[in-house]
This record gives structure tokens, C-alpha cells and sequence, in this order.
């Protein structure tokens, strides 16, 4: 089991009073009260409680799917990808990673840079030296296979 809390709020800071509650996925839990009156708390939680199941119905959820990649001839999630600023890195929807630090050469011999922008769906945006700027998944599209380009040579 996961050592990371699934779900977690945290009423109050600098002393005031708070309630704390801890679930993880297996559904162990846990509750801090601080300042607070145990018998006010149960009954905020109760509340919280009656209203959740009001909400959800009958039975028990089941545990969502891991995500699987993707086969290479069917379409990926075009927002699936995720972007790491401070390593340089973006890990597109089909589950590979692209160093952003790196040059990258296309086919026409002309290089592309990222230079911290992103698109609307948070994919880096790489500008050629011409001025031109593309998404990566567009750029690989256009101009691809691209390869990383070492110590100012492919």
C-alpha cells in the first residue's frame, strides 16, 4: 500500500484550533483534533459524512484502471502528457520522456530549442532557429523522427 495520503484538509494555522484527517487508500485513517471540542468535531464530520453518501448511492467504488499506454497505432490522450519545469523533462501521453535541455535536430538539418513555454495543454512548445515554434507532438509530426543533437553535432 501506498505510503501517501489519498485525502487530507487541514482547518486552522498559527495555533488556531484544527481538525486534521488523514485516508488512505485502503480506507485506514486517521483524525487529529487540536482546540477542538471532540464531540463538535464528530459531529462536523458526521455531517460531512451523511452528506458523501447522500451523494454517491449504493455499493462501494471500484478502484480506477491503471493507465496503460497506449499501442502505437491508436490515438493517445492529448492531454495526458505531463511537464517536470524543473527537470526539463516532458513525459508525453503515450508514456515516453523528451529531455528539454537538448537541441533537437529534425529532418530538414534545422534545430529546435525548448525555451520554457508551453501550449494550452501543457506540451512544450520547441522554436526552431528560424523563429518558428511548434508543439512537440506537431513538430515530430512535421518534421519528424527528431534526434538529440550532442556537442554541437548529430
Amino acid at each position: 500500500m501506498t505510503e501517501q495520503h489519498i485525502i487530507g484538509f487541514d482547518v486552522g494555522r498559527d495555533g488556531a484550533p484544527a481538525i486534521v484527517v488523514v485516508v488512505q487508500r485502503d480506507g485506514s485513517h486517521t483524525v487529529r483534533t487540536d482546540g477542538v471540542c471532540k464531540i463538535l468535531a464528530a459531529e462536523f464530520l458526521r455531517g460531512i459524512a451523511d452528506r458523501l453518501i447522500a451523494e454517491h448511492g449504493p455499493g462501494l467504488c471500484t478502484p480506477e484502471p491503471e493507465p496503460r499506454r497506449p499501442a502505437e497505432d491508436e490515438p493517445a490522450d492529448p492531454y495526458a502528457g505531463r511537464l517536470d519545469r524543473e527537470r526539463g523533462v516532458w513525459r508525453d501521453p503515450r508514456g515516453d520522456s523528451w529531455d528539454l535541455t537538448l537541441t533537437w535536430l529534425d529532418q530538414t538539418g534545422s534545430t529546435w530549442r525548448w525555451h520554457g513555454t508551453a501550449g494550452l495543454g501543457g506540451e512544450p512548445i520547441l522554436r526552431c532557429e528560424d523563429g518558428e515554434a511548434q508543439p512537440l507532438n506537431v513538430l515530430r509530426a512535421l518534421y519528424g523522427p527528431i534526434i538529440p543533437v550532442s556537442g554541437g553535432a548529430a
